[in-house]
């Protein structure tokens, strides 16, 4: 085979997709493994998902692509290399600025450390290709590998259901404990006014992130939950009207993807966001299921334009219900990853067996590091928006 063509070794069988993962966490579900899966059942690759420590030499030898899903130590560093050096295609998935993780998040104190920033620049080097589904990342960490665009698809989603109007308008907003920062200073102010003028005809719900002024706004409280399949059945039953998603305009928020739009679309939402990227890539494609602000003031005027014309908001939930059923459907979503993947060249060559030792950590044991790897699922799901 000469390089540039199809990654498909021949057309006698389908590509072979093995993904490489430490934890199922959100990032590595929907920027992958769940289109992935969809394309399997469909008889359209072959495809394996590994966690790290069940690796084997017959998962390596039998891939032809390798999506390398947030890896960041050195023992992934090394299984890349060799797998580098027998002629997979790596594509290195990275969905959130990994090397400019803002000190203030709880999982900034392991994204620091020297040693795992270097494993993970090492694998971004030696990538033939990145995927992310935001175009800034890969903006900035392409630099001239194949850049793949992936859009994190709209799982379980619901169909359209009208508000009863005897029941108060149900506005919430739904993410991990590090944005309750977020909340506290951009909305604050604004859900403060919307319930001192509407009273018992909206109730507001806290999912996850709770700011100091819930209790002022009779608000329910609901633990997050760490299981995405969870979380989404959650928000699928919460029966919210109106969902709220406040964003810092900051270097590694840009960085970000639009996911609160998705999340809330497949629940029946109507999101209200704030004007910045990576929101504001918004405006391209669903300005009629989605609203904008960019201060207090215009917070409040959004609420208030969805409470007092209930007509108008129910078309744009029905709008985000279908664009979530439809463009941001799984098999949508899938079928333009597999024609990423399916463009990607393979090396020429003869094939190389793969030589290594699997399932070992000598230097993290050396230096007493094994905790590390332990403490890393929940830092990881922290920083998840």
């Amino acid at each position: 085979m000469t390089t540039g063509q199809c990654a498909a070794p021949c057309e006698s069988r389908l590509l072979h997709v093995l993904l490489i993962y430490r934890h199922m966490i959100p990032s590595v579900l929907l920027c992958g493994h769940c289109q992935m899966e969809y394309l399997h059942s469909q008889g359209q690759v072959e495809y394996r998902a590994v966690q790290e420590m069940s690796l084997r030499h017959s998962d390596l030898d039998w891939a032809d692509v390798v999506l390398l899903a947030r890896c960041d130590c050195s023992y992934e560093r090394r299984v890349s290399k060799a797998l580098r050096l027998a002629g997979k295609q790596l594509v290195y998935i990275i969905d959130d600025d990994l090397l400019s993780v803002p000190q203030h998040l709880s999982s900034a104190w392991y994204y620091h450390l020297p040693r795992v920033r270097k494993d993970i620049t090492a694998m971004l080097e030696m990538s033939h290709a990145i995927v992310s589904p935001s175009p800034l990342l890969l903006e900035k960490y392409a630099n001239g590998k194949v850049a793949i665009p992936v859009e994190e698809p709209a799982l379980f989603p619901l169909p359209y259901q009208p508000h009863d109007p005897a029941q108060p308008v149900k506005i919430g907003f739904a993410g991990s404990i590090d944005r309750t920062g977020d909340v506290e200073a951009i909305l604050g102010g604004a859900l403060r006014r919307i319930k001192a003028e509407y009273g018992d005809r909206v109730a507001f719900e806290f999912f996850g992130a709770v700011p100091a002024f819930a209790a002022d706004l009779g608000a329910k409280a609901t633990p997050y939950c760490q299981s995405y399949e969870e979380y989404r059945s959650a928000l699928n039953q919460a029966g919210w009207d109106i969902g709220l998603a406040p964003m810092p305009d900051s270097p590694f928020h840009r960085h970000k993807h639009y996911n609160k739009f998705i999340e809330y679309a497949a629940a029946g939402i109507v999101g209200v966001f704030s004007d910045v990227q990576p929101y504001t890539r918004l405006h391209d494609f669903a300005e009629d299921c989605a609203l904008f602000c960019s201060q207090e003031e215009h917070w409040y005027q959004q609420l208030k334009y969805l409470l007092d014309h209930p007509a108008e908001r129910e078309a744009m939930r029905l709008k985000a219900s279908e664009f979530a059923a439809g463009r941001l459907s799984l098999p949508v979503c899938a079928q333009d990853l597999l024609r990423h993947l399916q463009m990607l060249p393979l090396p020429s060559g003869d094939k190389v067996r793969i030589c290594l030792t699997l399932n070992k950590f000598p230097d993290l044991a050396r230096r007493g590091k094994q905790k590390i790897i332990r403490m890393t699922k929940s830092a990881i799901r922290k920083i998840l928006p």
